[in-house]
């Protein structure tokens, strides 16, 4: 998993004039090394693990046995990822990391990049005495554009609001109409019926719609090219619910006690950098780091390395030697 990785470039002269080589979907990896599970990374929104193999590596070369794990659903599989939503990811996050801790009784690091980074947060919020320390890598506490914020908390008020209550409204105007005047005013049924197919027509073609989904580009492994795995499109859905996600991780942050190192893009046009810095300065306990120049693939710089490798080293050393593996 180690490797020496970069962001592709015009004029790389070690780079080959085929095209890039795209990656094949890693969901799930361990890297084993002298002490037992200590850190569980977590991927981004619609990206495999190409992007967290250079921090899993370092970490790794340290001593460190590593966990890195996609979100829930990003298998490949298109259809499965547009019909995940955050919970799942957190669900599926959760799962992983009590697995970890079935073999493994000290405290973990947890980190990730991205969306993986809000859902990082809510896992150390749930458990924190088992927590040793917390990376965020790029977190989308709120996102650099409001349109990107307006649409996701429009259509996810529409889809998981507007359209139950309008369901719900129907159906008790036609339970209290049927119960005053019975099966009499059919009119009033058939309009009844007909809101109801207008209603589940607007659901099955909100759940149909897909937008574009930015990608990080070419990444250069070793000298080469390479394509990390990443999805193209998302479901509108799948995005709007990222809405209650950045709201949850907010409400948060503020309240963690556990060590927490947080590290920016300075040129990220993903995040709002400006506001994800000026909420975590509110902790007490919270390094910042913003990478001057770095994009929202800050993850895979060598100034992100440093600093993540220096914080979880410093937040690992003064624990207890690692207790024994559960029979």
């Amino acid at each position: 998993m180690s490797g020496q990785v970069g962001r592709a470039g015009a004029g790389d002269s070690t780079l080959s004039s085929m095209a890039p080589r795209e990656l094949p979907w890693d969901t799930d990896v361990r890297l084993v090394g002298r002490d037992e599970a200590r850190v569980l990374l977590l991927g981004g929104f619609g990206a495999g693990l190409e992007n967290l193999r250079p921090l899993a590596g370092r970490l790794h070369a340290g001593g460190l046995t590593v966990h890195a794990a996609t979100l829930g659903g990003h298998t490949g599989d298109q259809a499965l990822f547009e019909r995940s939503r955050t919970w799942h990811f957190y669900a599926h996050a959760r799962h992983i990391r009590q697995r970890l801790e079935e073999d493994f009784d000290g405290p973990i690091v947890l980190g990730g990049y991205s969306t993986g980074a809000l859902v990082a947060l809510l896992l150390a919020a749930w458990q924190p005495a088992r927590v040793a320390g917390l990376v965020l890598i790029s977190p989308v506490l709120r996102t650099a554009r409001r349109s990107t914020q307006l649409v996701g908390y429009s259509v996810g008020s529409l889809y998981y609001l507007g359209l139950p209550l309008a369901a719900a409204a129907a159906t008790l105007g036609l339970a209290v109409t049927l119960r005053r005047q019975g099966w009499r005013r059919r009119g009033l049924l058939l309009r009844t019926l007909g809101t109801a197919a207008v209603l589940a027509t607007a659901t099955a073609g909100l759940r149909s719609i897909t937008v574009p989904l930015r990608t990080g580009g070419p990444m250069v492994v070793d000298g080469e090219e390479v394509v990390p795995p990443h999805f193209t499109r998302a479901s509108l859905l799948t995005g709007s619910t990222l809405v209650p996600l950045q709201l949850a991780a907010r409400r948060q942050l503020p309240a963690l006690a556990m060590p927490t190192c947080l590290v920016f893009g300075g040129a990220d046009d993903v995040v709002d950098v400006g506001y994800g810095v000026r909420l975590a300065r509110r902790l007490p306990s919270a390094e910042v780091h913003v990478v001057a120049g770095a994009p929202h693939r800050v993850v895979t710089t060598p100034e992100c390395l440093d600093v993540v490798g220096r914080f979880v080293r410093q937040a690992l050393r003064d624990l207890p030697a690692t207790p024994p593996a559960r029979p």
